[in-house]
């Protein structure tokens, strides 16, 4: 028994000796990816009020995110825009949006909302500059207003 827990001591030593004498990890090829500054897709949101009795205790009380109807959501990559036109009645004064991307970094311009979070979008037109993996840079103007 003694033996056998010294060979496993041993073989623990010997598996963390050799795991700090890897070679470092190669890092990804981004070029390889190339220009994939595009989004694929935009959805406005608003955050609602939920509670969830779990059947125990008090109920818990949260916020989920919400999708918004449009009427038109369209994505024009020739031009870089998004048009987003809310269904007549839509408060866009508190609402999110979010996008569908393969950019690896995406963020707002001139004051435009971050996504995911309550801003107001009927403050007019907005910009967010995307940057692909292999380092391509586009910029893309958001159109959002409710239908009349």
């Amino acid at each position: 028994m003694k033996k056998c827990i010294q060979l496993a001591c041993y073989l623990i030593v010997l598996a963390a000796g050799s795991v700090s004498c890897m070679k470092p990890r190669i890092e990804l090829d981004k070029g390889a990816w190339g220009d994939n500054a595009n989004i694929t897709a935009a959805v406005l949101f608003k955050y609602i009020e939920v509670t969830n009795n779990l059947g125990y205790g008090e109920p818990v009380t949260g916020y989920q995110n919400s999708p918004i109807s449009t009427i038109t959501n369209t994505v024009d990559k020739a031009a870089a825009t998004v048009t987003l036109v809310a269904v007549k009645g839509t408060d866009i004064t508190k609402m999110g949006i979010r996008f569908s991307h393969y950019a690896v970094k995406i963020e707002p311009l001139n004051g435009a909302p971050a996504a995911g979070t309550i801003a107001d979008f009927s403050k007019g037109d907005f910009m967010y500059r995307l940057t692909s993996a292999d380092g391509t840079v586009r910029d893309w103007k958001i159109l959002v207003s409710v239908a009349p």
